[in-house]
């Protein structure tokens, strides 16, 4: 798993027109919290295994639980992460990014028009 520590705004690092606030209540953000951890951490007693650098300054690849195949991509994942977030997700079938973000237009807030993060 790639995690990406930012020092700045997810839409100064990426591009505004790469960075979406999404409406999650606490309790979604915290099973969200709770199933990015359970990808990661092997059990409560060890921390996750750096297993090499990533493609981004201070970015770090991790040993995760999941798997990545044709059938379950990054973009599968990413949906079942807002799905247990509390979004009207579904990862039934999704592939591509596009399939993620044609779900979520409705729900989609650019972070350049948006007063707080959420």
């Amino acid at each position: 798993m790639l995690v990406i520590p930012l020092q700045v705004p997810p839409e100064a690092f990426f591009g505004v027109s790469n960075a979406f606030a999404m409406p999650a209540s606490e309790q979604g953000v915290e099973r969200l919290s709770q199933f990015l951890w359970g990808y990661l951490a092997a059990d409560t007693e060890t921390p996750p295994h750096r297993v090499g650098t990533g493609p981004y300054p201070q970015s770090i690849f991790y040993t995760s639980a999941g798997t990545y195949n044709l059938g379950h991509t990054c973009n599968t994942w990413t949906a079942e992460a807002l799905r247990v977030a509390g979004l009207p997700v579904s990862a039934e079938g999704v592939v591509f990014a596009g399939q993620v973000l044609d779900q979520l237009r409705p729900l989609l807030e650019p972070l350049s028009n948006s007063q707080s993060a959420h």
